[in-house]
């Protein structure tokens, strides 16, 4: 005899409420940034006052430029990655041919 164990469902969250905590992680890591880059640039430049609107630009264009940097370096690693296999089935071609393997 099967039983079915049935577990009591656990009330599911809004979609709204699961829109608002992704969007709000996506917010906090660029705000984090770019506050630690204009941290920085205040120690380096003590008498220079930076505005505060300045730290949510400058954090989502570090994400920005780090996932640009990102793509390229997996563009070339797919790019070898794709001659190397081309080289390889190459020689496994002539091995065929040649009867060395």
């Amino acid at each position: 005899m099967n039983i079915l164990l049935v577990q009591e469902a656990v009330s599911a969250k809004p979609l709204n409420t699961m829109l608002h905590n992704i969007l709000t992680f996506l917010y906090f890591l660029p705000h984090q940034l770019g506050l630690w880059i204009i941290k920085i640039l205040q120690q380096l430049f003590p008498r220079i006052i930076f505005s505060d609107n300045l730290i949510d630009p400058l954090g989502f264009l570090i994400i920005l430029t780090l996932f640009v940097v990102l793509a390229r370096v997996a563009q070339k690693i797919a790019w070898i990655i794709v001659c190397l296999g081309w080289i390889l089935l190459l020689i496994r071609i002539l091995m065929i041919i040649f009867k060395l393997g």
